[in-house]
């Protein structure tokens, strides 16, 4: 039944993600290469939080005629000086939630995705409403 499903039965595994000491251009360009509007963003296996391609690109804009700051720092800092960027209070799902945890969190925060996590906070993989919404249609078309 629906309300039985466990964040674990669909979330995305081995997702990409950055180290908070890899480069800003590391994760922007993973993030334009994939097509993604996040990445999650880990110290070792523990996430820390989530970076966007929204705050990416609104950091991009603001620095884009700041003649006291060169592309190179852009290019070469690690994430971890963008502290600012890296959203770190999205909620948490666990491989044992449910997926109707996992819809009311969506609404009502409306959230893209949510990182999953081990009970030491070790990334477990990600649940995007694409995985969402592909559940659900596919348990739609078993109705049939």
């Amino acid at each position: 039944m629906l309300k039985n499903t466990k964040i674990e039965d669909i979330m995305s595994k081995n997702v990409f993600n950055v180290d908070i000491t890899d480069s800003l251009s590391k994760a922007d360009e993973i993030i334009r290469r994939e097509n993604f509007r996040h990445i999650p963003v880990l110290e070792g296996t523990k996430y820390v939080g989530m970076l966007t391609k929204q705050k990416i690109g609104e950091y991009t804009l603001r620095h884009l005629y700041d003649f006291n700051e060169s592309l190179e720092n852009f290019i070469d800092t690690p994430i971890i000086d963008f502290e600012n960027l890296i959203d770190k209070n999205l909620h948490l799902l666990y491989p044992e939630d449910s997926i109707q945890k996992a819809v009311e969190l969506f609404a009502k925060y409306q959230y893209d995705c949510l990182p999953v996590v081990d009970w030491d906070k070790n990334l477990l993989g990600i649940l995007s409403t694409i995985d969402l919404l592909l559940f659900f249609n596919k348990k739609i078309k078993e109705e049939r």
